[in-house]
């Protein structure tokens, strides 16, 4: 995605939902710190759950809504609400990162380090 550009009531947004004040999250983005797909799922959170409040209308007219004052398509402002992330596994030996699979088949361990632990 393309850099998000904050407006001044989206920094405040964000200042409500994180707790930090809006002038240190507007030099967190100036410096390039600012995680920035992070902080656009928690504006469009933001906004979504507040709008359930207020409002007594069908969620995908809120999500049209937001597609809308953000010039996004409805299926990334959706897939910002809604989309999971998946889990990461990482090898309990050496710590490396490793598949869900790798993960159930080994007991958390690699494949590399299961090899390791075979003795012939």
């Amino acid at each position: 995605m393309r850099h998000f550009q904050f407006s001044e009531d989206e920094y405040n947004k964000l200042s409500i939902v994180t707790g930090v004040p809006a002038i240190h999250l507007q030099k967190l983005d100036a410096l390039g710190l600012l995680v920035n797909e992070v902080a656009v799922k928690l504006v469009f959170e933001y906004e979504y759950r507040l709008q359930q409040k207020k409002t007594k209308v069908l969620p995908k007219l809120i999500i049209q809504a937001i597609a809308n004052k953000y010039g996004l398509p409805v299926a990334k402002v959706r897939k910002y609400l809604f989309a999971r992330e998946r889990p990461v596994f990482y090898c309990s030996k050496c710590r490396k990162e490793i598949s869900k699979l790798e993960n159930k088949r080994n007991d958390g361990l690699c494949d590399q380090c299961v090899i390791d632990g075979i003795t012939l």
